[in-house]
């Protein structure tokens, strides 16, 4: 006998006819076993179900941001500004708060707005939250003072600072994007501060010589106005280089103003032999002789001949071209070699000196115009430098000016930062404040993206199985053979796999 598969089931006539004689269940006996089976048989309908799940939550751990949280200790104790120290008489014994009071002081004044103030003060709100600078800047100034102190709200709600009880130490941490922005707010946090502390256990006023400073900055502001509207009135853009230029340019004007100069002395010298030159040489020539008189004596000849075809060598007509042809004959031997008319035709060789002549005029009257073109900057770069010479003790007077309020403001300067130098030395004796590290960029940050991405996948396989027991439980067929046993409470008597 097969063994049971719980693929196929095949009854034989007996169970058959004892399972027509049995009353069947409204529903099928299912077993742990069968239920495994069946849900192992909708493995792809679970699949289907879990991936569109878990793609919603990959996609949604894809925006989220990961922080870093950059870390500080700081142990404060018991210092000399906590003490009461009475105007009249000797202070009290056990005059001095307890720990836990020092620390949740501590830990409130490190929440104080006016710190967090004064770091994006330092560091710069479009450094901090790029996001929230733009929106200020977007927004119309009525709405910029609330969104400014969204901002800070959201830097407190980044940072955070506790203790244990009992403990001296406080752990702060600050949490952003970027780590070495973290670590760089969080120091400025602390450093900070400090500074607001012993602003609050010191006393003095720096604002005198902040006052004067700003006066002075002030003076100097109006003299660089001064200079800048005498350098803008007299057209010049930087005094000193515009006196060393000027000095140059004259120096280069006159030098070419000399060499066109000699340039034209000579264009005038070869132009004047040129000129002389060309008087002695003559515009024309004899180019050929012509002369028609042999033609003449051949035509009289060839009439004659024409003629005596019809007189006799005798007669007047005959005797007349006979007198014409004696006329021209003696004429062409009278006038002998030099018998006809002559042509005349012009002189190559004075066209091309003309030409010449010409040429050298034209250079002449450019280098005459450029000689008076450089004579006339030569008298503008001359002016310019009177008037430079002229504005010379005025410029300077501006200048000596400017130089003793720079050095006022940089004694002063020196003076205030000895003063701050001072303050600094003093607040160094609160030493009760010691930070034990500063923070540095964390190497990792945390991110929810993993969270994310499990509970998709656990929430898709859970509501893929939910629709595979809704499945199971909905369907009428038999699965296995122990199912159909339980249900129809008949035995089976074989099992085979289906072909």
């Amino acid at each position: 006998m097969p063994a049971d598969d719980g693929w196929t089931s095949v009854s034989t006539p007996v169970a058959t006819s004892a399972s027509a004689s049995y009353s069947w269940s409204n529903r099928p006996q299912l077993s742990i076993s069968d239920i495994v089976l069946l849900l192992w048989r909708a493995k792809w309908m679970i699949v289907l179900i879990s991936l569109p799940v878990l793609a919603l939550s990959v996609l949604v751990a894809l925006t989220l941001p990961v922080n870093y949280a950059a870390s500080s200790r700081i142990q404060v104790t018991v210092g000399a500004e906590r003490l009461y120290e009475p105007v009249v008489g000797q202070a009290p014994m056990n005059s001095a708060p307890d720990q836990q009071s020092i620390t949740d002081s501590e830990v409130e004044l490190l929440y104080s707005p006016v710190i967090f103030d004064r770091v994006i003060e330092k560091i710069g709100l479009g450094n901090i939250y790029p996001k929230a600078q733009a929106a200020i800047d977007k927004a119309p100034a009525a709405n910029q003072l609330l969104l400014y102190e969204r901002a800070i709200n959201s830097m407190q709600a980044d940072f955070s600072a506790g203790a244990t009880p009992g403990n001296p130490v406080i752990r702060t941490s600050y949490e952003h994007e970027n780590p070495v922005i973290a670590a760089q707010v969080l120091n400025t946090i602390i450093g900070t501060y400090l500074e607001y502390r012993s602003d609050l256990f010191l006393s003095g006023d720096e604002s005198v010589l902040a006052s004067q400073r700003d006066q002075l900055s002030s003076d100097l502001s109006a003299a660089d106005d001064a200079i800048e509207r005498f350098l803008v009135g007299n057209r010049i853009g930087d005094f000193n280089t515009e006196k060393t230029s000027i000095a140059a340019i004259y120096s280069s004007v006159t030098d070419e103003l000399f060499k066109v100069q000699a340039q034209k002395s000579e264009v005038d010298g070869r132009l004047a032999a040129l000129i002389t030159q060309l008087a002695l040489t003559e515009p024309t020539i004899d180019l050929s002789i012509e002369s028609n008189y042999d033609q003449q004596l051949i035509d009289l000849q060839i009439r004659r001949e024409s003629l005596l075809a019809t007189y006799m060598p005798g007669t007047p007509q005959v005797q007349a071209i006979d007198r014409q042809i004696e006329n021209v004959q003696n004429l062409i031997s009278g006038n002998g070699a030099n018998r006809g008319v002559i042509r005349r035709g012009p002189n190559e060789v004075f066209q091309t000196l003309d030409q010449r002549r010409a040429e050298l005029e034209a250079e002449s009257a450019a280098l005459r115009t450029r000689f008076e073109e450089l004579r006339r900057q030569k008298t503008d770069v001359e002016r310019r430098q009177l008037e430079l010479t002229r504005l010379e003790p005025e410029y300077q007077d501006l200048v000596r000016d400017r130089a003793i309020l720079e050095e006022r403001l940089r004694s002063l300067t020196i003076r205030e930062g000895e003063e701050r130098l001072t303050r600094e030395v003093t607040r160094s004796n609160f030493d009760n404040i010691q930070i034990l590290e500063p923070a540095r960029p964390p190497a990792k940050g945390k991110s929810l993206k993993k969270l994310v991405v499990a509970a998709g996948l656990i929430f898709g396989l859970f509501t893929g199985g939910v629709f595979a027991l809704i499945w199971i439980f909905t369907r009428s067929t038999l699965p296995t053979a122990g199912s159909v046993e339980r249900t129809t409470g008949l035995p089976v008597l074989a099992c085979v796999r289906s072909v």
